[in-house]
Formats: C-alpha cells, sequence, structure tokens
C-alpha cells in the first residue's frame, strides 16, 4: 500500500480527472465495506466544526504536512498543510501520508465523501487498499457520524496543493500483522455521551489516541496505562513519553496548569512529537474535559524524563532518563472476605479484542490466569476493584440486576467491559 512528497511542476492531463477509481481486490483476511454514494451535505456549521476537530484534537495536519522540527512545536511548513508527507527511518521510506488537500491529480479531489469517511474510520484507502494503523483509525473509528460528516466537509474547503506523492507499500509481514485492524462501520455511530467532563474528555482522549504514546505496551514490565516510558519517533527523532497518571510523579497539577502546559508546550519546551501545538487549539471546556477524565484514571509512580543520562528502571524494565529513581512498591490491599472472591471465579471475555481472561482462587487469593503465562495475584484495592502487578489497570467486578457477576472492567486507556461467560464456551488464554 502506498501513501506520498511535492513537485509544484507536476502535472497530469485532464482526462485523468474523468477516469473512475478502481477498487483494487481485497487481500485474504481484510475486510471492506463497498463504498456508497452519500454525500455530506456543506454547511458552515460542520465546515467549522471540522476544522475545530482537524486542527485540534485529531490533528490531521501533523501527520499530512511536512513540519519544520528546528521550532517549537514543529510547526507545518508555510504552504504545505494537508499536501503529504513522506515518513522516512534511517533514510528509508516507510510510510507515506497522502496529499488530503481536495487537489484532483495528486490529491483528494476525485475521491468521494464515502472514500474519505472510510479511509477515516475504518482504514480502508480510497481504492480499497489496506492503510497502515499509523493512520489512526483505530482511534477515529469513535468519530460520531456527525463529527466525521464535519471533518469530510472541512477537508473539502481546503485549498488545493498540487503535491505527488509515492504510496506506501506494506511488506508481507506488516499486512499479516495489520490485515484484521480495518473494521467495517455499517451501523450508525451517534453523538458520545458528554453530559459531565469526564464523559467528554473520554471521547477527546480516545481520538486523541493518548493512550497510545503515553502507555508502554511492550516492556520487560507494563507499568499501566498513561503511566509513560513508550519511546516515541517520529522522522528521526525519538523522545520517552510522559506518565500523564494522576500520580505526583505524572500530571500532578490542576486543570488550569493542565491548560497552561498544553497551550504553551512548556514554553514551548515540550517535545513536538507530543503535538500541543493542535491541541492547543482546544477550547477551555474541552481541555478541563481530558483533564477531567485523566484524572479518573489509576495513579502509577513512574517517573521519566527526557533529559539527562539513561538508566535502568525498576517500574518498566527498561532504560531510560530518571530510570534509577524508580521504584516498585508492592500494593497493600484490604482484606476481602472468601466467599465474595469465589463469587468472582470464571471466564470473561470481549470479542472486540479478541481478550479472554480467566479468574481463579488460591489460597484465599485470585489470580489472573491468560493463555500460557504464569498466573498474576489480584490484589484488592476494594471489594469490588483489583490490581496486578504489570497490568494495564484495575480490575473492576460488576453485578447484573440479580445480583450475579456479570463482567470484569478493566480500567485502562478506556474502561473495557469483559463478559462473563459458560466455562464450556470459554476460549483458552489470549490478550489485550
Amino acid at each position: 500500500m502506498a501513501l506520498v512528497a511535492c513537485d509544484a511542476s507536476d502535472k497530469a492531463p485532464d482526462a485523468e480527472t474523468s477516469k473512475p477509481i478502481v477498487q483494487i481486490a481485497p487481500i485474504p483476511g481484510l475486510k471492506v465495506r463497498p463504498l456508497t454514494d452519500r454525500t455530506f451535505e456543506r454547511t458552515e456549521a460542520r465546515r467549522a466544526r471540522g476544522e475545530y476537530l482537524a486542527e485540534g484534537i485529531l490533528a490531521c495536519a501533523g501527520c499530512h504536512s511536512d513540519r519544520d522540527w528546528q521550532k517549537p512545536g514543529g510547526p507545518v511548513v508555510a504552504g504545505r498543510a494537508y499536501a503529504g508527507h513522506v515518513w522516512k527511518h534511517d533514510g528509508k521510506t516507510w510510510l507515506v501520508a497522502p496529499n488530503i488537500t481536495p487537489e484532483p491529480h495528486t490529491g483528494a479531489g476525485r475521491w468521494s465523501d464515502d472514500m474519505l469517511a472510510r479511509a477515516i474510520r475504518e482504514g480502508i484507502g480510497h481504492d480499497g487498499r489496506l492503510l497502515h494503523p499509523q493512520m489512526w483509525y483505530r482511534s477515529f473509528r469513535q468519530l460520531s457520524d456527525e463529527d466525521l460528516a464535519s471533518v469530510v466537509v472541512y477537508l473539502r474547503s481546503l485549498p488545493a496543493v498540487r503535491n505527488t506523492l509515492p504510496q506506501t507499500v506494506l511488506s508481507a509481514e506488516q499486512v499479516k500483522r495489520f490485515v484484521h485492524e480495518p473494521r467495517p462501520i455499517t451501523a450508525p455511530v451517534p453523538e458520545p455521551p458528554r453530559a459531565t467532563p469526564e464523559e467528554r474528555g473520554r471521547y477527546l482522549v480516545g481520538l486523541a489516541d493518548c493512550g497510545g504514546c503515553h502507555t508502554l505496551w511492550d516492556g520487560k514490565r507494563l507499568p499501566g496505562a498513561f503511566a509513560g516510558g513508550n519511546e516515541v519517533g517520529r522522522d528521526g527523532r525519538k523522545v520517552f513519553s510522559a506518565n500523564i497518571t494522576p500520580d505526583p510523579t505524572g500530571m500532578s497539577y490542576d486543570a488550569a496548569g493542565f491548560i497552561q502546559v498544553i497551550r504553551t508546550g512548556k514554553a514551548g519546551l515540550l517535545a513536538p512529537e507530543m503535538p500541543w501545538l493542535f491541541y492547543r487549539r482546544l477550547n477551555d471546556a474541552d481541555l478541563t474535559a481530558v483533564h477531567a477524565f485523566l484524572k479518573t484514571r489509576y495513579p502509577v509512580a513512574h517517573r521519566t524524563s527526557n533529559l539527562g543520562p539513561a538508566t535502568a528502571c525498576e517500574v518498566c524494565g527498561g532504560v531510560h532518563p530518571l530510570g534509577s529513581a524508580n521504584h516498585l512498591v508492592p500494593v497493600r490491599g484490604v482484606t476481602v472476605p472468601e466467599q465474595m472472591l469465589r463469587d468472582y471465579v470464571g471466564t470473561y471475555r470481549i470479542d472486540e479484542y479478541d481478550w479472554t481472561l480467566r479468574i481463579g482462587l488460591e489460597h484465599g487469593k485470585l489470580h489472573v490466569i491468560e493463555g500460557e503465562a504464569p498466573p498474576k495475584e489480584l490484589v484488592a484495592l476494594s471489594p469490588t476493584r483489583f490490581v496486578m502487578d504489570g497490568g494495564l489497570g484495575p480490575l473492576r467486578f460488576e453485578r447484573d440486576g440479580e445480583g450475579r457477576i456479570a463482567r470484569v472492567v478493566s480500567e485502562d486507556v478506556e474502561d473495557v467491559p469483559l463478559e462473563r461467560i459458560a466455562e464450556a464456551g470459554a476460549k483458552a488464554g489470549g490478550s489485550q
């Protein structure tokens, strides 16, 4: 697959604009929704909402534009907004973010509204290609139908920029890894709950994929969701993400302090890999909501930095600045009656993530069993909420209307409910 560079002298024949865009045959295992002829009504309200989203929380121009990394925040190069960008590693192209301006020859000018919509939320290119998940369709699939329409309307309003780029070419190994990521959306996606700042913040944090960068997913030991320490790279630059859990070693400031950090990028010192230059465009209510949701996450003591020598860290098992300042501290649990613990024993699953948990009881203590990994003890924070060493977040048991344990909720980058299933139908192992 491909995405991609700039050449103002490029000339394409006018006849090209009339050629239909042929849909390539899907590769085995790739789920592709057929295109529709839907169009989104162009209104000023939608254009304005789309601009707010694309220029803010979605940070579309952050990837689809050339950036000036010598300036604070890495601003978009003048005249190159949304004209695409070639991503390189060690001098070799590994990804091309396409020109998505409405230029008909080298951009998205001939793409239908549904082509854009399908690419944004479902990970399928305008011609039916599998898109690299660096395009955040896994997060953008949360976009409500109305917000999606607004983004498409805004993209249609951009100045057209001629810029010829190659396509991203996925290796056979990448295709194997990514082929099951795209998911067709065939049902309406309603507006999310926004009655409280926490609900509003949950939606925004999900769209921004804050957990993707600020969670160490593949360390020797997982410190937890949003606990930082994840190495993030862009155009030859590498930084370690910050701990943004509500721990004194993480995001300990109040909403006003958080807004100040995002608005100024810590006086321009914040690494540009953190797209604060885009997030600062959010209004105070939305930034307050983001802060409110992050404050609901489990606090993790994990000091991270991008200054000073890298040292070994007990909390994440990696090596990073301030690593030696971190030490594992056992959680002090509370006592829960064994009869209540027995209620929790069972198998829980969420098909969306192909994730199955088995909860067992040994010697009066609950344990999590995942696949072939050794059982991990659950320590009670309360009678219904437990944590385990190296987990993404606490597990919360919930009962149904008749008082029976119905599910366990993983409080990690979002609240992920695993429904209780009959033992006969349980699938062994699994991981998120």
